[in-house]
């Protein structure tokens, strides 16, 4: 499979620009030629021409990218050939605000760990504040989802 010149630009930049976030390299360029494909769906083999990159390379990106629900995976009918898929129901970068939970066991952790160290230490006070921080997040994201979605059907509509 051949792209064009424009989506190989888009996939490089933005993919590079997520990797500069912090987002795993791999996962970003298979995430982001997904994004740029019409169908918003493409077979590993596909992925494999498209970005140059291994079998293995798909493979441990999808993991990633599944696990975090920004991607769902299926077989080409009457295949076995895996199927990589962005979700249709909620684009995949609206899967970190709708995983809210995600945020429970890390404030569990920082609360434990906020009970092991002395009262008086301000290692004590920095990490209830990292956990306070994340109870912040864990509150707010399903608020930012809807204020999102208001937009984005304003803008649709609009």
């Amino acid at each position: 499979m051949t792209w064009d010149a424009g989506r190989q630009e888009f996939v490089a930049a933005a993919s590079t620009e997520l990797a500069a976030q912090g987002f795993p390299a791999m996962p970003a360029r298979v995430l982001m030629a997904l994004t740029a494909s019409d169908e918003a769906r493409l077979t590993a083999e596909e992925l494999q021409s498209i970005l140059g990159i291994s079998a293995a390379a798909v493979s441990g990106a999808m993991r990633y990218l599944i696990l975090l629900g920004f991607v769902r995976q299926t077989t080409v009918p009457g295949s076995r050939r895996h199927l990589y898929l962005l979700p249709d129901t909620s684009p995949w970068y609206t899967a970190t605000l709708a995983r809210s939970s995600i945020y429970e066991h890390t404030t569990a952790i920082l609360d434990r760990g906020a009970e092991l160290i002395p009262e008086d230490s301000p290692a004590r006070a920095r990490v209830a504040e990292m956990a306070g921080f994340f109870r912040f997040l864990q509150r707010r994201m399903p608020l930012l989802l809807d204020e999102w979605i208001a937009e984005r059907d304003g803008l649709a509509g609009g």
